[in-house]
């Protein structure tokens, strides 16, 4: 398991306003083996289409395409299930109510330098973050943000994994 935290302080004497995202890459066998559970039904902003809202209609996220959206409002609990390597990555979050889900698919891919021609097809970006509504810090004011990481077996392939119970953390 890997925790982060971050924590900002306004030091100074006016008020500022920012955004944050943790950019998580996470390897995952074959992306289109890949479904995110957690964000089904949750409204999105799509970044491939002037930030418009949309509101998820799968019962899942699965990746044909490429994909660049910012769930807002979303669980403290995400999971990613990859079924070619038999496991499940668990985003769990505080502070941070948005999520960002980035893949460049193979177009895209092949414009990013430090990122294989194929690469794209081997990982994803899902990232805890506060995006939608910047936050305004006023001088003397704090705020906090932690994601918590970690990858759990998976019996997703065998057909036995509740995601329910995954993101509930039973």
């Amino acid at each position: 398991m890997l925790t982060s935290r971050i924590r900002n302080t306004n030091t100074d004497g006016k008020s500022f306003t920012f955004t944050f995202a943790y950019h998580n890459y996470f390897s995952v066998s074959d992306i289109s083996e890949v479904r995110i559970e957690g964000l089904e039904t949750l409204d999105y902003l799509d970044n491939l289409q002037d930030r418009q809202r949309f509101t998820e209609q799968g019962d899942a996220i699965t990746f044909e395409s490429e994909v660049d959206k910012i769930y807002v409002s979303t669980p403290t609990k995400i999971a990613i299930l990859d079924h070619e390597k038999k496991r499940t990555f668990v985003l769990r979050k505080d502070g941070l109510p948005d999520a960002v889900v980035w893949n460049p698919w193979d177009k895209k891919a092949k414009l990013i330098p430090d990122l294989g021609d194929e690469e794209y097809k081997h990982m994803l970006c899902v990232e805890a973050a506060a995006v939608e509504k910047p936050i305004t810090l006023k001088p003397g004011e704090e705020w906090k943000g932690r994601q918590e990481l970690s990858a759990v077996p998976s019996s997703y392939c065998s057909g036995q994994l509740d995601p329910q119970k995954v993101l509930q953390g039973n």
